[in-house]
C-alpha cells in the first residue's frame, strides 16, 4: 500500500458517534475481499472510492470510538461522496427495535450498534451481486478484483485505489473481454444488460422497497436473489427476504427454531414475526456467524461472506 504525501484532502466532515453504534461490523461488509481495489480497510476504517454526478472521489474514515466518525476526501466529486458517507457505515438508521423473539433478543444484546449499509450506487451494487451468483465468495471476490482491474480508471487523491465500473465501461470492454476475465457467460450476459439499462435502474434509489424489487426482478438475468441480496446488503433496505439462496433457509431455520435443515417456505414462516426488517434479522446472524451443522464437509462458505455460494437467478 502506498499513499502519497503531501496530498490535502479537498473536503472534511465529521458526524458524532452515536450510541450504540458498532462500526467494525457494520462496515465489514463494504470490501468484497482482501484485493478489493475499490475498498482498502485499515484499523481504524477505511478508504473507499466513488462515483459522483459531480465527479469521482476517494473517501477515507476514520472512527474515533465515543466520539466522531471523521472523513475526508479527494477529487471532483468529494462533496457529494461525503454527503454519502452517513449511509455507507450506517447512520442514516436509528438503532433496532425488533419484535420479540429469544434468539434475535440474544442477538441484538450482542451486537446493539449493528447497522445496514447503503453504498448509494445501484448499477455498482447489482454488478457486485452479479459475481456473486453460481459462486463461492472467494471466486465473486477475485472476478471483482480483476473485473475493476480491467476496466476502471484510477480514483483520485492519495492512495493508488481504482473507481467502482461504470456502465461505459462494462460496455466498452465488450462480452469476449469479460468472459477473458473469468466471468461465466451467463453473469456476462447479465452485467451487459445492465450497462445499458443504467439510467433505468437508477430510479430505484427513489422508489419503495416493493416496487424496487419488482423493478430488478423484470431485468434480464436478475432473480429474486440478486433483487434482495442487492437491495438489502447494498443499499441499506431492511424489508427484503432472500428467497434462492442455498444455504441461508438452513441456517436461519437453525438459529430461530432449532432445525439444522430449512427450506424457503419454513425460513418465510420463521421470518413472518419481524415484517419488514427481515434483513435486518439476516444481518444479525451473520454478525453473530452463526450457520447451520453441515452434514458432510462441501466446498460451500457462509452467505455474505468468504466462500459463500449464491443460487442462480430466478
Amino acid at each position: 500500500m502506498r499513499i502519497i504525501a503531501g496530498m490535502s484532502p479537498d473536503e472534511r466532515a465529521s458526524w458524532p458517534w452515536p450510541a450504540p453504534y458498532d462500526f467494525a461490523e457494520t462496515t465489514r461488509l463494504l470490501r468484497t475481499g482482501r484485493g478489493d481495489p475499490v475498498v482498502r480497510r485499515e484499523p481504524d476504517g477505511f478508504w473507499r472510492t466513488a462515483r459522483t454526478a459531480e465527479g469521482p472521489a476517494t473517501v477515507r474514515v476514520r472512527a474515533r470510538p465515543r466520539d466522531r466518525i471523521d472523513a475526508e476526501a479527494w477529487g471532483p466529486g468529494a462533496v457529494q461522496a461525503l454527503a454519502a458517507v452517513p449511509g455507507w457505515i450506517g447512520l442514516h438508521e436509528s438503532p433496532w427495535q425488533l419484535p420479540a423473539h429469544p434468539v434475535t433478543d440474544r442477538l441484538l444484546d450482542r451486537f446493539p450498534g449493528v447497522r445496514l449499509t447503503d453504498g448509494g450506487d445501484v448499477f455498482e451494487a447489482l454488478v457486485n451481486i452479479v459475481l456473486q451468483q453460481l459462486v463461492t465468495w472467494n471466486e465473486a471476490a477475485y472476478t471483482w478484483r480483476r473485473l475493476v482491474e480491467h476496466v476502471s480508471a484510477p480514483a483520485p487523491g492519495p492512495q493508488e485505489l481504482l473507481l467502482p465500473p461504470a456502465p461505459e465501461d462494462v460496455r466498452r470492454a465488450g462480452v469476449n473481454e469479460l468472459v477473458a476475465l473469468g466471468i461465466g457467460h451467463r453473469r456476462v450476459r447479465t452485467l451487459y444488460e445492465l450497462a445499458f439499462s443504467a439510467s433505468r435502474i437508477e430510479r430505484i434509489r427513489e422508489l419503495p422497497t416493493a416496487a424496487a424489487f419488482n423493478l430488478l426482478c423484470k431485468l434480464p438475468g436478475i432473480g429474486q436473489w440478486t433483487a434482495a441480496m442487492t437491495l438489502g446488503l447494498r443499499l441499506g433496505r431492511p424489508e427484503p427476504v432472500v428467497f434462492g439462496d442455498v444455504h441461508l433457509p438452513h441456517t436461519v431455520c437453525w438459529a430461530l427454531a432449532g432445525e439444522p435443515r430449512g427450506n424457503d417456505a419454513r425460513m418465510a414462516e420463521l421470518l413472518e414475526p419481524f415484517g419488514a426488517q427481515v434483513f435486518r434479522v439476516l444481518r444479525l446472524l451473520l454478525a453473530a456467524r452463526i450457520d447451520a451443522p453441515r452434514r458432510a464437509p462441501k466446498r460451500e462458505v457462509r452467505f455474505g461472506r468468504e466462500g459463500r455460494a449464491g443460487a442462480a437467478p430466478r
